[in-house]
């Protein structure tokens, strides 16, 4: 759902492969770009996503989305998550390894979302904070991120220059689609 989910996942899912690298790199990472759809717009609203400029090269992604109903354990409400990737960024993007299957929300809340993510959005958005374990309903209202960035915090040493867009694919009252795209260089 936010930009600092994209680059927790990758991380999470490249740590879960058992993998150790004594040197760091760093990277720059310029957000490109943020599409969503809804297949119910009285139910689940994305208004004004957008990738805004912070300051010279640094951008973030704002947007609101309007939740009308509670997300509740053991209820449809499911998402999956697909990483691509470009070397150029143009329309031949390919599927790679990293994803996570078809779960309820409340299984990434309290995995990826709480180790990676959480502390990234608590400055630039109303996204959950919890301590322990995320305690349901996720209750109906309006979700903000206000110029969240990428950061390369723990950011997989090996990825590969180019571009990536993270698919979000939301299923159950309303299925939704949010795909972000980044460029991501060594520096």
């Amino acid at each position: 759902m936010k930009t600092k989910i994209i680059v927790s996942i990758l991380v999470l899912q490249y740590l879960s492969q058992g993998e150790n690298f004594s040197h760091k790199n760093s990277f720059l990472i310029e957000l490109k770009s943020v599409d969503v759809a809804t297949s119910n717009a009285d139910l689940l609203n994305f208004i004004d996503f957008s990738v805004d400029r912070v300051e010279r090269g640094i951008y973030g992604m704002s947007g609101k989305m309007i939740l009308n109903f509670d997300v509740v354990e053991g209820d449809s409400s499911e998402m999956e998550i697909k990483v691509f990737y470009s070397s150029n960024g143009k329309s031949n993007y390919r599927l790679t390894p990293v994803h996570l299957n078809r779960q309820h929300l409340f299984n990434l809340l309290n995995t990826i979302y709480k180790d990676g993510v959480m502390e990234n959005l608590k400055d630039c958005s109303n996204f959950p904070q919890f301590k322990d374990k995320f305690d349901p309903p996720l209750v109906r209202g309006t979700y903000y991120m206000d110029r969240c960035q990428l950061g390369d915090d723990g950011f997989p040493n090996h990825a590969k220059e180019g571009f990536y867009k993270i698919a979000l694919t939301g299923y159950g009252v309303v299925d939704w689609k949010m795909d972000i795209v980044f460029k991501l260089e060594i520096d």
